[in-house]
C-alpha cells in the first residue's frame, strides 16, 4: 500500500492575482518607539498639548518653556528627555534631530524647580501647518509631553 496517492493535476477555478506592495507611510522611529514604550511599561501623559505660542516660519526657531517642579518631600526627581519627529496633517515631518530639550536632563530635590526649552529650528523648505510630536521623559517618571508647533508658508 502506498503512502500517497497520486492524483491528476486540478487547475484552480479562478486566477488570484499577486498583492501590490503597499508603502510604509509610517516613519520607523514611531515604530521603534511603540516598541519601546510597550516594554517599558505604561505611561502617563503629561497634561497638554503644549502648542508653541509663537507661529514658527521656515529658517527660524520657535520654543515652548515648560516648569517642572518636584514635590516637597517626594524623592530626588530624574528625567531624560528624547524628542520625536513632529509631523502634520498633511504627512509633513520636521525630523527629530531638529527638534532640541534644553537641557536634555534634570535633577531636581525636593521643592526645586526649572525651566526645561523646547526649542525647534525649522527648515527652510518646511510646509506650513500644526506639527505634532512627543517627548518622551525617562528617568524617575515614565512620560511624554505632547507638543505643537505652528508653522506659517514660506517667507517672500
Amino acid at each position: 500500500m502506498p503512502y500517497f496517492e497520486r492524483k491528476p493535476y486540478v487547475s484552480p477555478a479562478r486566477v488570484i492575482s499577486p498583492i501590490a506592495a503597499q508603502p510604509d507611510t509610517q516613519p520607523i522611529s514611531d515604530i521603534a518607539r511603540r516598541v519601546l514604550e510597550t516594554e517599558r511599561g505604561s505611561r502617563k501623559h503629561l497634561e497638554g498639548p503644549f502648542t508653541c505660542r509663537k507661529t514658527c516660519h521656515p529658517g527660524g526657531t520657535a520654543t515652548i518653556l515648560l516648569s517642572f517642579a518636584a514635590p516637597e518631600g517626594a524623592e530626588t526627581v530624574e528625567m531624560q528627555f528624547e524628542p520625536g519627529d513632529l509631523t502634520n496633517p498633511d504627512g509633513e515631518i520636521l525630523p527629530a534631530n531638529r527638534v532640541n530639550v534644553l537641557p536634555p536632563q534634570i535633577r531636581l530635590a525636593a521643592g526645586e524647580v526649572t525651566d526645561v526649552a523646547i526649542v525647534v529650528t525649522v527648515p527652510d523648505l518646511a510646509e506650513s501647518g500644526a506639527y505634532h510630536g512627543r517627548i518622551a521623559c525617562m528617568g524617575t517618571e515614565q512620560t511624554s509631553i505632547v507638543v505643537v508647533f505652528e508653522v506659517a508658508g514660506t517667507q517672500t
